[in-house]
């Protein structure tokens, strides 16, 4: 038998491009025992202020970027004020998607005359992902590059549990990808009736429609648009599609079950 173990993911920021109707952008935290991973570092990382029980206790944070656009970093600033655990590294894929490592696009926006407080100075190591499985957190990590953006992204899959995939345009592979999680984070930017940005982002329905091909058991729609305060016209156009669907909003917390990570051969 298999033996698996509870982890706890919560939103910090279930929002994209702008923080509005008190949804700020793209950060969430799946905590494992004393480790946790967060998950994208946009201006949810100040809910850290009002949410300290988080990451309380946590010995290693991994901080994992789908990619570098401004609501997904720029709480890398805010990190100072969080009063981190002294293991933490940032997790970019600048050299897996841009072919410039991710401590170089980062070093101009963590400096001076940008922030007075550098990754650097607080000991924050910066690293690029590798093209294959990572184990962080004692969860296995898996990415897939996505191409149906402004600029490229990276896809998260955390073991068997949690898909993550943002900020891109429909893309029938992202179910290959998300094939056997038990829940997937998918990005709802629009409904169908309302198409805004369609060749970057997609809609709630094509969401649902991902979800539904990856045999998912539970579909949680992120990157929440910041246009008007209330969203449920997303969820209802997901859930007629498929019934097990929530918002990713602020504050929400889900657990989620870990198998454990399997070393690779020769480690």
């Amino acid at each position: 038998m298999t033996l698996v173990s509870a982890a706890m993911l919560t939103i910090l920021g279930g929002g994209g491009w702008l923080p509005a109707h008190g949804r700020h952008t793209a950060c969430a935290v799946l905590r494992h025992g004393d480790a946790a991973i967060m998950i994208d570092a946009g201006t949810g990382v100040g809910r850290g202020l009002e949410r300290p029980e988080v990451l309380a206790g946590v010995e290693r944070l991994d901080i994992v970027l789908t990619h570098f656009h401004l609501d997904h970093v720029v709480g890398l600033a805010y990190l100072p004020a969080l009063g981190l655990c002294p293991s933490t590294t940032v997790w970019g894929s600048g050299a897996l998607l841009y072919d410039t490592p991710t401590h170089v696009l980062l070093d101009g926006v963590s400096h001076e005359p940008f922030h007075p407080v550098s990754l650097e100075d607080q000991e924050i190591l910066v690293r690029d992902l590798p093209p294959h499985e990572i184990e962080l957190a004692g969860i296995r990590v898996n990415t897939r590059r996505q191409d149906r953006h402004s600029a490229p992204t990276l896809a998260f899959r955390f073991d068997d549990a949690l898909a993550w995939i943002t900020d891109t345009a429909y893309d029938p592979d992202s179910a290959l990808f998300a094939a056997g999680c038990s829940t997937l984070a998918h990005e709802a930017w629009f409904t169908s009736d309302a198409p805004r940005n369609r060749d970057v982002h997609s809609a709630a329905a094509e969401a649902a429609r991902t979800a539904a091909d990856a045999g998912a058991e539970q579909l949680l729609l992120i990157h929440l648009p910041p246009f008007q305060a209330g969203v449920d016209e997303l969820l209802e156009e997901a859930a007629g599609i498929f019934e097990h669907t929530e918002l990713a909003l602020d504050g929400a917390g889900l657990p989620v079950l870990m198998a454990p990570a399997v070393q690779p051969s020769g480690q």
